[in-house]
């Protein structure tokens, strides 16, 4: 099914690590502990965009998973090939690579069975114009897309997703890991010299990875309305703040515990999903104070619906920190997609538009967060209602797949 969009006559294969529907179950059952659910939501709604925008396009997956034996069952990853279907109709293909899982080993079997699928792929598109979109800063997808551009000539381009930078990421403390991680993370900017264009989701990566004149775009999220289910839940007259994520004390999630305590009133509850490092205090303040529900980990469908009974979505993340000056949480695109009423600080990596559909904590501190919750708790619920709609209007219609993945396509034809 064709459309009017902009394409482009080149060949395109992304290069990602989602989770397929046909071994969705299968990748949930064997994992331990959490799994990259904003990572994999992200990938597919570009798939949806770059799909629905008819590009001659292949997908090339090894899911990121957890490594065998200690974050995941089984010792090889998922194989066989999928579809998806967009939205306009366009069915995209793809082929799970099937890899060792087992710790130690992991990495370079992805690195190897990475480069002879894109290597098969290229042969197999020897006389057209080739582009290769890999998603996220992970040296075995970027040597190997690297080894085989060298390999064909510069015949093959690669467009480089950042979602994240490594030294951001966190990780072990312990020895010898922070050493570790800094060689990767060497070995990761060098490998970046040789992208030919960048998608990043903050303007302020472009300072930090070299990207010099390289053409780039910003793409900081995208509101995949394929997987959106808005339904209006009974509204008790016991007002909800919400919050569902990592449990990461350095994202601000006891932050939001305290402040909440801090509200004399019976008739409101904060229900917390996720898991984390904050995970034991959460659940010793639960103790302490019975209007907090604690839900641990749960599946996507099951946060969904309780996000659908909140009064209020908070993110407590507060602008403290470099880091966040190089991210846009993914908790914000959803949150003002569910149509509910959505709190945040105003951090740097969220272009200053958002902050026009939401409510904002201004000054950094317990305090502070507790009077704003508690003002906006106060509120009636018409206004509460409207700011949700105006909120979920936006991304509806400025971030959607087709919208942001425009400009990947504009990158494409650029480089």
């Amino acid at each position: 099914m064709m459309n009017n969009y902009i394409q482009t006559k080149k060949k395109v294969a992304l290069l990602f690590g989602c989770f397929p529907s046909e071994n969705y179950s299968e990748i949930i059952s064997n994992s331990k502990g959490g799994v990259q659910n904003a990572a994999d939501a992200l990938q597919k709604s570009l798939i949806e965009g770059l799909g629905s925008l008819c590009l001659d396009l292949d997908i090339i997956n090894l899911p990121y998973l957890g490594s065998y034996p200690k974050r995941y069952k089984s010792l090889f990853s998922p194989k066989g090939r999928f579809t998806i279907n967009t939205q306009l109709g366009n069915v995209v293909e793809g082929a799970n690579v099937k890899y060792c899982n087992l710790t130690g080993y992991k990495m370079f079997d992805r690195y190897l069975k990475a480069k002879s699928a894109i290597a098969n792929w290229c042969n197999t598109n020897q006389e057209e114009e080739k582009v290769v979109i890999v998603y996220a800063m992970h040296l075995p997808f970027l040597k190997a897309c690297i080894n085989v551009k060298k390999n064909i000539k510069n015949s093959l381009k690669i467009i480089l997703i950042v979602p994240d930078l490594p030294q951001y990421m966190g990780g072990s403390n312990s020895f010898p890991y922070p050493y570790l991680n800094k060689l990767n993370r060497q070995k990761l900017y060098k490998a970046c010299e040789e992208i030919d264009g960048f998608v990043l989701l903050s303007k302020y990566m472009a300072e930090i990875l070299p990207v010099g004149k390289k053409p780039w775009v910003l793409v900081e999220g995208i509101f995949n309305n394929v997987t959106d289910d808005v339904r209006k839940e009974n509204i008790s007259s016991v007002k909800q703040v919400f919050y569902a994520g990592t449990l990461a004390r350095r994202y601000g999630v006891m932050n939001l515990v305290k402040a909440f305590h801090k509200i004399q009133d019976n008739f409101i509850e904060l229900v917390i999903c996720g898991a984390g490092d904050a995970e034991r205090e959460i659940e010793q303040m639960v103790l302490n104070d019975n209007r907090i529900k604690f839900k641990g980990q749960l599946p996507r469908e099951e946060v969904l619906k309780l996000q659908q009974k909140a009064t209020l979505l908070v993110n407590p993340r507060t602008p403290e920190g470099e880091f966040t000056k190089y991210s846009f949480p993914s908790k914000t695109m959803e949150y003002f997609a569910s149509g509910k009423p959505t709190l945040l600080y105003r951090l740097p990596g969220i272009p200053d538009e958002y902050f026009e559909y939401c409510y904002t904590v201004d000054t950094l501190g317990v305090d502070a967060l507790s009077e704003t919750l508690s003002c906006i708790l106060n509120l009636s619920n018409e206004k509460l209602e409207q700011k949700g709609r105006c909120a979920r209007n936006f991304v509806l219609s400025q971030k959607n797949p087709i919208v942001q993945c425009t400009k990947i396509v504009q990158l494409i034809s650029q480089i």
